[in-house]
This record gives C-alpha cells, structure tokens and sequence, in this order.
C-alpha cells in the first residue's frame, strides 16, 4: 500500500467541564508526510467548540480564522503590489 503524502483528519478533544457543562473542543489537523518517510509537516487549527449541558443538548459554536484571513489578504496585496511595480518598470524601461 503507497504510502498517503497529504492527510487531512478532523478530531475531538478530551472534554472540559465546567458546573453542568461539558465543553469539547474541535480541531483539524493537516499532516504532510515527505516521500522519503523521515519526517513531514503537521499543521492545527481550532475548527469549533461543542457545548454539552446537563440535559444532552449540543450546541456547535464555529471558531472562525480572522488570522489566516488577514495572512491571505496581506499575501493577496503583496502580489499586486509586485504585480504592479513590475508592470510600471517594465513599461519605463522601453
């Protein structure tokens, strides 16, 4: 069996107890796993909360990622800046 180079896994935490409530938290994790097989990358990121109270009821609370969209916008305005700057010289230079 080939060995996967890229696994995506979703996973449950052990659960937090607070008065009635149990809280557990939700995570994703991403593993990249080099071909050679010494060694590869793991990546967390919280994904959600599940809230438990004392009569069984849940609750799904997502946590949402404002970090990795700031990271993607700052990249995005990096590129078109240098996308830019590139099309401005070149122009100048003929």
């Amino acid at each position: 069996m080939a060995k996967r180079i890229l696994i995506q896994q979703t996973s449950a935490g052990e659960p937090v107890t607070a008065g009635d409530v149990k809280i557990y938290p939700v995570s994703r994790s991403y593993r990249l796993n080099f071909p050679s097989g010494n060694g590869g990358i793991v990546w967390n990121r919280p994904r959600s909360v599940i809230v438990e109270d004392a009569m069984g009821r849940r609750q799904i609370i997502p946590i949402h990622d404002y970090t990795r969209r700031m990271q993607i916008g700052i990249l995005g305005a990096g590129l078109i800046t240098a996308l830019l700057t590139w099309l401005i010289f070149r122009n100048s230079k003929s």
